[in-house]
């Protein structure tokens, strides 16, 4: 069981989303619930704008957010795909941080994306790249991520990721991954954690030991 399914610690989380190192986010995160779009699950406050290196970038808040947060701590297969990679990678998560390409929360949690609701990404991700300074690789789980960055480096983006030096990284999606012929579940795995390696790298992250 992952630590959001305890209620003690999902509502410390709550209780902090106001701290120093996640109040940005929260507060984009707010500015962007409506009535028509919907909610946006919080980014949990484990996460720290100034520590992370490395963003996440998932189609949309998938079932593991009905805890309302974005976070490697949710009881579901994603997140306990993303957390095996990080620990096959030794990569401890806090030089990480999430966000989605379609920030708002869809019926039934689907994942799937139109063109518009990719689009209709691209402003929020803006918003917080420039309240992630340190962000050094982008993740970019699946084609909908992909398109997501592709979309905003040809419209508002221009040259940002240039300018800051920022690498995207193409990653097979965290979700559905039986849907995959070419390759098994395994072999997906085994390339998201050569990749983040990759990443680590890039961002001067040595990985963790394992002394087990």
């Amino acid at each position: 069981m992952r630590q959001m399914s305890d209620p003690d610690y999902a509502s410390d989380c709550q209780e902090r989303l106001h701290d120093e190192n996640i109040a940005p986010i929260t507060q984009l995160c707010d500015s962007l619930g409506t009535a028509d779009k919907g909610s946006v699950p919080y980014v949990a406050p484990f996460y720290d704008v100034d520590g992370a290196r490395i963003l996440v970038l998932t189609p949309a808040p998938g079932p593991g957010t009905a805890s309302g947060f974005l976070s490697h701590e949710n009881d579901d297969d994603a997140s306990e795909r993303l957390l095996r990679v990080f620990s096959a990678a030794g990569l401890d998560p806090k030089h990480t941080i999430p966000w989605t390409v379609h920030p708002w929360t869809q019926e039934d949690y689907a994942l799937n994306l139109t063109k518009d609701r990719i689009t209709s990404g691209i402003k929020p991700f803006n918003r917080f790249l420039k309240r992630t300074p340190r962000v050094v690789a982008i993740m970019a789980h699946g084609g909908e991520a992909q398109k997501l960055v592709k979309a905003f480096s040809a419209t508002i983006g221009g040259t940002v990721l240039t300018d800051k030096a920022i690498k995207v990284f193409a990653v097979p999606a965290l979700h559905a991954q039986s849907a995959n012929k070419k390759f098994t579940p395994e072999e997906l795995e085994d390339q998201m954690v050569e990749t983040y390696g990759q990443a680590m790298r890039l961002c001067g992250i040595r990985p963790l030991v394992n002394e087990s």
